[in-house]
């Protein structure tokens, strides 16, 4: 029987690098820095343009800057490494270079953390959370003890108004199945089965409503999205695997 703990982490590990990079066939290039600007110049799509024009891949030149920049190891990724771990890279710079074959086979700039199957990993890692979160505040959440993290009078008598409507029709749940993602955490924390500050569950429940509006939310807008990715890869982490 799989290991309930360990199957987000084996899934989550399971999206890598290849899966968002944009493949060597499809990037702009150029073999200098004059045509290298030129470029730039005709698209605002672009941020850099690798170099040389064919072959392999050895530097790239910034919108910005006045010279080329040789590709290093900071600047590369492996073709497998998991999407989550490439926050580690992406939340320092702006984009990476993908390597197999031991070359460079494609780029992934950070807003590529766009493509539909960036959210997959994200969606279990949270879905794992909230399940492990839930199982561990069940015993204790009752009509009694809402008020302990439902404070607002409003939320709290919505949710005892669809409890009864569901006793009515016969329907046999508990009160932390009507709980939204947020209130399940705020109720862990209330019961302090889990530490979190203010920020952290800020962080979270803004990531698991981008994961979950899949087909109207960018998960990321900016850099300082792909780090607040980052810490809820951390926590999610940290809470689930500890």
């Amino acid at each position: 029987m799989a290991d309930l703990q360990e199957t987000p982490k084996r899934l989550a590990q399971g999206f890598v690098a290849r899966d968002v990079m944009v493949p060597l066939e499809r990037l702009t290039r150029a073999d200098d820095e004059a045509t290298a600007t030129h470029k730039l110049e005709q698209s605002q799509q672009y941020d850099i343009i690798p170099m040389p024009q064919k072959g392999r891949l050895t530097a790239f030149f910034e919108r910005g800057t006045t010279r080329a920049k040789t590709i290093q190891i900071q600047h590369v990724v492996s073709a497998e490494t998991p999407i989550p771990d490439l926050l580690d890279s992406l939340c320092e710079q702006c984009h990476v270079f993908v390597v197999g074959r031991h070359e460079v086979i494609g780029l992934i700039h950070f807003s590529d953390l766009n493509d539909h199957i960036v959210k997959l990993p994200f969606f279990v890692l949270l879905e794992g959370l909230e399940r492990q979160v839930a199982d561990s505040i069940r015993p204790l959440v009752h009509e009694d003890t809402l008020s302990v993290f439902l404070r607002d009078t409003k939320r709290l008598a919505d949710k005892k108004t669809n409890m009864a409507k569901l006793r009515k029709r016969g329907a046999d749940r508990d009160w932390v199945t009507l709980l939204y993602f947020q209130e399940v955490i705020d109720a862990a924390v209330g019961f302090e089965k889990l530490r979190l500050r203010a920020k952290e569950i800020e962080d979270l429940s803004a990531v698991r409503n981008r994961v979950a509006h899949a087909a109207t939310d960018q998960l990321v807008e900016t850099q300082a999205d792909v780090r607040r990715l980052g810490r809820v890869r951390r926590l999610c982490r940290d809470l689930l695997f500890e």
